[in-house]
């Protein structure tokens, strides 16, 4: 019998490589990670967690612009389409003002119900002038797609504490040490309706009058609140938030872990076992 490659034969053999690639290429779930701002240095940390996300599985996209992403209003995040093509989004942006071409692709990915992790400052990812269109996603960003608007952070480092009635939710799986302290300074908090609070922080700082959009704030010396969370926003996204992810928290084997568990818990793909090894880093803050 004829083994040779018909016309046929070859066409047939192709789809069969061109389907099994698909099918591989689906089975590594696309994580984008979006980085908007050089404060907290995520131009550092976040490629060396890009690495881990690729050791357990993912696909990894960054998009990052060159210079400080809060200093522009046109162009500031070449790349941005990727967000199109994610399985889970991964955002550490800081104030910044976006065209309308580059937040379509950010409004399109947070309302179409797909993962949503929120590291630091994404909880304040845009500053648009007053009156502006997109002014509301000031705010609204940080309430609607994380579940914890901006509010004001405290100074010094903070004490962390895994809420023990919270240990069994997946996001802390396997977290060995259930107190540890993050370099960064505490984020005080305003939590909406169904949020699920994961670790608690103490942080210090002074005492004072804090006249917010959501009204009159008074702030004590020393502060407890809530530094990573789970929830599911109103567009179904399952949701990761924290306010960890100072460069020092990246040599916390306890932060990395909460950090690549929500992503992972986010996108719904397997966490980490028990005995995964866990890198860390010691990065040194630029900005």
């Amino acid at each position: 019998m004829n083994k040779r490659l018909t016309p046929i034969r070859l066409l047939v053999l192709l789809a069969v490589l061109v389907f099994t690639a698909s099918a591989f290429a689906k089975d590594q779930p696309h994580a984008v990670i979006v980085i908007g701002t050089q404060h907290y240095s995520p131009e550092r940390s976040m490629p060396l967690f890009a690495k881990e996300l690729e050791r357990f599985g993912f696909d990894v996209t960054i998009v990052k612009g060159e210079g400080d992403p809060e200093k522009k209003d046109y162009r500031v995040l070449p790349g941005i389409e990727a967000l199109a093509e994610a399985d889970v989004a991964i955002f550490f942006c800081r104030f910044m003002i976006l065209d309308d071409y580059e937040f379509g692709f950010i409004h399109d990915y947070i309302t179409s119900g797909k993962g949503f992790v929120g590291i630091r400052t994404a909880t304040h990812s845009f500053m648009y002038p007053k009156g502006h269109k997109l002014e509301k996603w000031n705010e609204g960003f940080g309430r609607r797609a994380m579940g914890n608007p901006y509010i004001v952070h405290q100074s010094g480092t903070t004490e962390c504490e895994v809420l023990e009635n919270k240990a069994p939710h997946p996001i802390l799986s396997h977290v060995k040490q259930k107190t540890f302290t993050s370099t960064g300074s505490l984020y005080l908090t305003r939590l909406e309706p169904g949020v699920i609070p994961l670790v608690m922080g103490t942080g210090v700082g002074r005492s004072r009058l804090l006249n917010k959009p959501s009204g009159p704030l008074i702030t004590s010396e020393i502060e407890k609140d809530i530094v990573a969370w789970a929830w599911e926003n109103e567009w179904g996204a399952k949701v990761f938030g924290t306010s960890l992810g100072d460069p020092g928290d990246f040599a916390e084997e306890s932060i990395v872990r909460i950090l690549l568990n929500g992503v992972c818990w986010a996108a719904d793909q397997p966490l980490p076992g028990a005995d995964a090894k866990v890198t860390t880093w010691k990065i040194e803050r630029n900005h």
